[in-house]
C-alpha cells in the first residue's frame, strides 16, 4: 500500500514539474511606449524602437513621437523626440530615422516630414526636411527618400511627391537632387542603375479616385519611364533587378506586377489587397487582406505559380523571412464609443507549406525584426515584445525529458516491487 502511494506522489510531482516547464512563455521582455510602433530594429547591441501618435491642437494636426534604444535585457538607455517615426535603419554606429512632423490644419491635406541622422547615443547630428509626408527610404550607395502630399478628392493631378537622393557624410546628410512626380510616393527601392518608385492615392484614406504608378528613375534623377498600375502601390521589392509590385483596392483586391528596369511589364496577375512583400531566393511571400480575412501566400517567381495560401483572422501587415522561418504580423484597429482598440497576433509560419508553428496574442503587429533566435515585435497598442523563437522547441524538449524521467522512475519502482515479491 505504501509503495502504491509513493508511486502516485512521485508521478504527480513529476507531472507538475513537467507541465510547469512546458508552459514557459516565449516573451523575454515587454515594454510600453506612448504611441503606435511603426518601426523596430534588433541589433547585437540592443533594440531600436520608433513610435508616434497624433495630437490635434486648435485644429492643427501634429505628429509626435520618439526613437528609443533598449538594452537586450529590456531597460531603456536613451530616447529622442523626433516626430512620428515611420522607418529607422542603423548605419555604422549611427541611425537614420524617417518621420512625419505636421499635417497642418484639419482641412488641409498636405504634410511635412523629416529624415534625421542620430549618433549611437541618440543625439541629433542633422536632419533634412521632406516637403510632403514622409513615406519610405532605401539606403544603398546613397539615401533615396520619397514623400507625398495631396489636396481635395485626391485626383491624380491633385497629388504630388518627391524622390530625393541624399549623401550620408561624416557630418550629416548632404542634399544631392530631387525629382517631383505625380501621385504620393509611397515606396522606393534602388536597383542596379535604376531607382524604382511606387505611387498612388494616400494609404489610410478613402477617396473618390483611384490610381497608381511605378516610375523608373536614373541615378542622376531623370524620369525614364512610367507604368500605370491603376491602384495604389502598397509594396515594391526587388528580384533579379526587377520590381515585384503589389497594389491594393478597398481592402478587397489587388494586383501583382513584375516590371523590369526598362519599364516593361513581364507579368501581372490578380491578387488580394497587398500589404507586404518579402522575397527569399526565387520565392515571394505576400501578405495582405481580402475583406475581413488576412491572406498570406507563397509565389514561385519563376513559374508564377502559387505554392500555398493561408488565411488568418486579421490583416497580414508584415512578413519577414528569417533563418528558415516566416515571421508574420497580423492585426486590425476597431473603434467603439470613440475609443480605438487593436487586435492581432504574431505568428511563426513554415515557409514550405504555410503551417503555423507558433502564435502569440500581441495586438496589431505593425513592425518586426529578428536576430538569431530572437524577434522584436512592435504593435499598434504601443507594446514592444522581445520574443524567443526557440521557446516551442524547448517546450517539446521539456516534454520529452519529463516523460523520460517519469518512465525511468516508474520502471525503477516497478523493478523494486518485483524484486521484493520474488
Amino acid at each position: 500500500m505504501r509503495m502504491k502511494k509513493t508511486v502516485v506522489i512521485i508521478t504527480f510531482l513529476l507531472m507538475a514539474s513537467l507541465l510547469a516547464s512546458g508552459s514557459q512563455s516565449p516573451i523575454i521582455w515587454e515594454v510600453k511606449v506612448p504611441g503606435t510602433v511603426e518601426s523596430v530594429r534588433l541589433t547585437p547591441e540592443g533594440a531600436y524602437v520608433g513610435f508616434g501618435h497624433i495630437d490635434n491642437i486648435k485644429g492643427v494636426i501634429w505628429y509626435r513621437g520618439n526613437v528609443s534604444f533598449y538594452t537586450l535585457n529590456g531597460s531603456e538607455e536613451w530616447t529622442q523626440e523626433v516626430g512620428f517615426v515611420r522607418k529607422l535603419e542603423p548605419l555604422d554606429g549611427r541611425l537614420i530615422v524617417g518621420t512625419d512632423i505636421s499635417r497642418g490644419p484639419e482641412d488641409w491635406f498636405g504634410a511635412l516630414g523629416k529624415v534625421w541622422l542620430l549618433k549611437e547615443n541618440g543625439s541629433i547630428m542633422s536632419g533634412n526636411i521632406t516637403y510632403g509626408s514622409f513615406f519610405d527610404f532605401d539606403l544603398k550607395d546613397s539615401l533615396y527618400v520619397v514623400d507625398g502630399w495631396w489636396i481635395g478628392e485626391g485626383r491624380a493631378n491633385e497629388t504630388w511627391g518627391r524622390l530625393y537622393r541624399w549623401e550620408i557624410t561624416g557630418e550629416g546628410i548632404k542634399e544631392d537632387w530631387f525629382l517631383e512626380l505625380n501621385g504620393t510616393l509611397g515606396r522606393v527601392r534602388k536597383g542596379d542603375r535604376i531607382v524604382y518608385v511606387g505611387s498612388g492615392a494616400p494609404s489610410g484614406y478613402r477617396m473618390k479616385y483611384y490610381f497608381g504608378n511605378v516610375y523608373g528613375v536614373s541615378e542622376d534623377g531623370k524620369l525614364l519611364w512610367s507604368v500605370d498600375t491603376k491602384w495604389w502601390v502598397r509594396d515594391l521589392e526587388l528580384w533579379r533587378n526587377r520590381a515585384l509590385v503589389g497594389t491594393g483596392f478597398e481592402n478587397v483586391a489587388g494586383k501583382l506586377f513584375l516590371i523590369n528596369s526598362e519599364g516593361n511589364v513581364e507579368w501581372e496577375g490578380d491578387s488580394f489587397y497587398v500589404e507586404d512583400i518579402e522575397i527569399n531566393g526565387d520565392t515571394a511571400y505576400i501578405g495582405g487582406v481580402e475583406g475581413d480575412t488576412g491572406k498570406l501566400e507563397a509565389l514561385d517567381l519563376n513559374s508564377k505559380e502559387v505554392l500555398w495560401e493561408a488565411n488568418f483572422p486579421y490583416r497580414v501587415k508584415v512578413v519577414k523571412f528569417h533563418e528558415g522561418k516566416l515571421l508574420v504580423g497580423t492585426g486590425a484597429f476597431k473603434q467603439e464609443n470613440g475609443t480605438t482598440y487593436d487586435m492581432g497576433l504574431f505568428y511563426v509560419v513554415d515557409p514550405t507549406n504555410g503551417k503555423v508553428l507558433m502564435e502569440l496574442d500581441t495586438g496589431y503587429v505593425r513592425s518586426l525584426d529578428a536576430l538569431g533566435d530572437e524577434v522584436l515585435v512592435g504593435t499598434g497598442r504601443g507594446r514592444v515584445y522581445l520574443i524567443n523563437l526557440d521557446a516551442k522547441d524547448r517546450e517539446r524538449a521539456y516534454v520529452y525529458i519529463g516523460v523520460g524521467i517519469i518512465l525511468v522512475v516508474l520502471a525503477g519502482i516497478v523493478g523494486k516491487v518485483g524484486r521484493k515479491k520474488a
